[in-house]
């Protein structure tokens, strides 16, 4: 994915692409009236919004908002990455589903994004792509860029958060909060291997057919399985 600038986001990168078919950034709570217009010729008419509830800020915008809540409960503020990812993948298969459900089902672009734009959207971005054909590096490479594009935006609050926090805890909470490391990715990938990979994965939450082939298609990517599963055997001469 390429980076972007669109007033009002931050952390935003976009499918390579004239029209693309999703766009990834943190919170658009201070999308200004030219940023929206950016969007809109982007193609992006929707916006998926995975904070819980409680999270979100006052809409100044007027692009149209589905929010699929991820966690399900208060975000966690201190905690290991990969045990974060892990859980989300365990515990909230339905909740992750219906995200990528969002995006196969949309009919043009859409706007993916949590708080920081690294976490639950990283999560949600890896699975939609590696069901559209995106190799695991690929998707590794893309995650790891958010880590430098927070930084600056969210520094205030993981040190003050780090603070409230015993020390022997501070170095994981900077790492939640500000970092994008390519292993708390790679940890969750392994983790959707165990569980079947990522299109058996989303299958087994309800994602369908349809969308499998949706997402396929958004992408520009037809996977060898698919081919040979939409076309006919070529009758041999028998031997």
């Amino acid at each position: 994915m390429r980076a972007i600038e669109i007033d009002g986001l931050f952390n935003a990168r976009a499918a390579d692409a004239n029209s693309p078919w999703i766009v990834r950034a943190g919170s658009p709570d201070a999308l200004s009236a030219d940023g929206e217009s950016a969007l809109r010729a982007l193609g992006v008419e929707l916006i998926l919004d995975l904070r819980e509830r409680a999270e979100s800020g006052d809409r100044t915008h007027g692009v149209q908002v589905r929010q699929v809540p991820l966690y399900g409960s208060e975000p966690p503020v201190a905690g290991r990455l990969e045990d974060i990812y892990e859980t989300l993948l365990r515990r909230r298969g339905g909740a992750l589903t219906e995200a990528v459900a969002v995006l196969a089902n949309a009919e043009r672009g859409v706007l993916v994004h949590c708080t920081a734009g690294k976490d639950r959207t990283g999560l949600v971005v890896a699975l939609a792509q590696l069901v559209g054909g995106a190799s695991e590096a690929d998707v590794v490479r893309d995650y790891a860029l958010s880590g430098a594009a927070v930084r600056s935006i969210r520094e205030a609050f993981a040190f003050a958060v780090a603070d409230a926090y015993p020390s022997d805890q501070r170095d994981e909470i900077l790492r939640l909060h500000l970092d994008s490391p390519p292993e708390a990715l790679e940890h969750a990938l392994d983790i959707i291997r165990e569980l079947g990979g990522a299109e058996a994965y989303l299958r087994s939450h309800g994602l369908t057919d349809d969308q499998v082939h949706a997402l396929r298609g958004k992408s520009g990517r037809t996977t060898a399985s698919a081919l040979t599963s939409s076309v006919a055997p070529t009758p041999t001469a028998a031997s």
